[in-house]
């Protein structure tokens, strides 16, 4: 009797473990979800972690809407750039891209970070199957046009730059009259290089070794760009991955301070004291800083994305969690892919017209089928798992 009741604890305990890891799995690209979140949005009790900001299945609309702010800046800078011509009319800080794109740097490390941080065992196939379906369908149809206009129009929009883009090293090469199109592709490449190295360093250095790396490597980084400033602010060097990693890198360290439920409190306690803190001197960094952005302004973002992301009722929140912004959030990352062609002086009026129906072309017909392929296989992989072990 005691045998049975053994056996059937195990298969009970075997079935929870299994279905927990599909739902996890299922779920991977998940945003954090932080306790006071909980009674807004109606998540039950057992989906807010103590000890993790992860809540499988959720996602939390003010990262969302910092996604929307993102985007809004690198189209800003384009949009001016393109319609009103020259360098802004002399005005260097209405070029808002960069600071953008360091947005987006925080917000890739921190959300990813948090989800493996997460996981009781990184499984790095799924981690990368999941990162494959949802950004390479996109990418390489975008790469997939530009050959098409290249091939059969007069349009000359790609060439040897095509091998860059496919194997993550765009941020190396210099910019010519004859690859544009494809320039933005250095922070997607930056990134690709981050997804690479991060995961795998976390499994064979361990979670706290890898995380006195990233401290390590910001420092070093930060040091390397002060020292040789004037070098870096010429060209395109900005771009290079021992120049802006640290970006990255900082939204790492802030899912590895927000495990800590202390920390958590104390953004949750002083989130406005926060932001009318952090806010004034980020407007200063974009009118101050246009091609090299400096560690404080890159910390100053973390602040306030864990500020708002705690305290979901401030009104800067409430901004950030309406529908529209948020939406806009979700389609960011097709926007900036095909911003690269549409937002030039040759398609004149019609390239916001054409960018608009890209992107959202991209996004029903193109992402969020593929994403589905993606989690569709990582969820058989778990179960594969589960059944072997």
């Amino acid at each position: 009797a005691n045998g049975l009741c053994r056996g059937a604890h195990r298969r009970h305990t075997h079935n929870r473990r299994k279905c927990r890891l599909l739902h996890s799995t299922l779920h991977a690209d998940s945003i954090p979800v932080p306790g006071a979140l909980q009674s807004r949005y109606n998540w039950p009790q057992s989906t807010v972690p103590t000890k993790s900001l992860i809540a499988p299945g959720n996602r939390i609309p003010t990262l969302d809407g910092w996604r929307c702010v993102a985007i809004t800046a690198v189209l800003l800078s384009h949009l001016q750039y393109v319609f009103l011509g020259g360098e802004y009319h002399g005005y260097a800080w209405l070029n808002f891209s960069q600071h953008g794109v360091q947005l987006f740097f925080v917000l890739s490390g921190y959300l990813i970070t948090s989800q493996l941080l997460a996981e009781d065992r990184i499984h790095l196939g799924r981690f990368y199957v999941r990162r494959f379906f949802r950004l390479m369908p996109a990418a390489w149809l975008y790469l997939g046009f530009l050959g098409l206009l290249t091939a059969y129009t007069p349009m000359k929009v790609l060439g040897q730059d095509v091998w860059p883009c496919l194997f993550f090293y765009r941020n190396y090469v210099l910019e010519t009259a004859a690859n544009t199109c494809t320039e933005h592709f250095w922070s997607l490449s930056l990134e690709e290089q981050f997804y690479l190295v991060w995961p795998p360093l976390l499994v064979l250095l361990g979670r706290r070794n890898a995380g006195l790396l990233a401290v390590v490597s910001v420092v070093a980084i930060s040091l390397y760009r002060l020292y040789c400033w004037g070098r870096l602010s010429q060209g395109l060097t900005f771009q290079h991955t021992e120049v802006r990693a640290d970006a990255i890198l900082v939204g790492c360290l802030l899912a590895y301070l927000l495990q800590r439920e202390q920390v958590r409190a104390w953004f949750a306690r002083n989130g406005v004291r926060v932001c009318l803190t952090c806010l004034p001197a980020l407007v200063w960094d974009v009118y101050a800083y246009h091609s090299l952005i400096p560690l404080h302004e890159t910390l100053l973002i973390g602040c306030v994305l864990a500020a708002t992301s705690l305290n979901p009722g401030m009104f800067i929140s409430r901004l950030l969690d309406l529908q529209h912004v948020r939406f806009t959030g979700m389609l960011s990352y097709g926007i900036y892919v095909w911003q690269g062609v549409f937002l030039r002086p040759a398609w004149g009026i019609w390239g916001p017209v054409l960018l608009g129906s890209a992107f959202l072309g991209s996004w029903v017909l193109v992402e969020q089928p593929f994403s589905k392929v993606g989690r569709s296989l990582v969820a058989r992989m778990a179960s594969q798992t589960v059944r072997a072990e």
